[in-house]
């Protein structure tokens, strides 16, 4: 019997948060589009608006084109960790070491004692590196999100929740998330959509979040009719 896949984010994110507005914002009239780009060029795989009575627009930014490339990352990380290269690197340096001391010293203690110290020395510096590349990795994928421009962002992933459990990549993303007021949601193989992490509500200085989309004024003046949840 063929293993199960893991459940598309796009096929499940968008009703979630659908609902998430309508429930705990009570948006009315809620317009909801795929693939909305900044004025910039820069895209949002989704993009859900409403009028708030008192603020004006709300907008909503999700971003899940990173998906897979996340997913991949932390699913290799919660397996592998960092992998078994630094100590064969530790290995390879401690042999080399060992014998370069001997043959021009010509003391075997001697070449031990500096091999074992090079050794280590090579597999702190390996891990210390090897870490921050995975780190710098992940962040990399969330910087996506600083260009899109909205009153709540959201980072949706097709992996298990499970994913993040004992993963300090995965509680790396959290953190970065965290920071950054980013909303993280998750859909693995039983199809259910796991709130990760709740964003944080920014507010815009001067007008609206909409005046960064290139579709911005057309949904603006849409809120503004008696237009229902509808999905573009």
């Amino acid at each position: 019997m063929p293993g199960q896949r893991e459940s598309n984010i796009n096929d499940f994110a968008f009703d979630y948060l659908c609902s998430h507005y309508t429930t705990n914002f009570g948006a009315k009239h809620l317009l909801v589009e795929k693939a909305v780009y900044t004025r910039q060029g820069h895209a949002a795989d989704g993009l859900f608006s409403f009028k708030k009575e008192e603020d004006g627009p709300f907008v909503a930014a999700l971003h899940t084109a990173n998906s897979s490339k996340i997913a991949a990352a932390l699913t290799r990380y919660k397996k592998k960790g960092l992998g078994i290269t630094r100590f064969l690197s530790a290995g390879l340096v401690l042999v080399l070491t060992g014998l370069a001391v001997w043959q021009l010293l010509g003391q075997l203690v001697t070449g031990a004692v500096a091999a074992v110290a090079v050794a280590a020395l090579t597999f702190v510096v390996h891990t210390y590196l090897e870490r921050k590349y995975h780190f710098s990795k992940i962040t990399s994928y969330l910087n996506e999100l600083k260009r899109l421009p909205a009153n709540e962002q959201w980072l949706g992933i097709s992996v298990s929740s499970l994913t993040f459990r004992h993963n300090p990549l995965a509680k790396h993303l959290l953190s970065v998330c965290e920071r950054r007021g980013i909303g993280v949601i998750t859909v693995g193989k039983r199809a259910k959509v796991v709130l990760m992490q709740e964003p944080r509500t920014l507010s815009c200085r001067g007008g609206d979040f909409l005046s960064h989309y290139q579709s911005g004024d057309r949904i603006r003046k849409t809120l503004t009719g008696d237009n229902v949840l509808r999905v573009a």
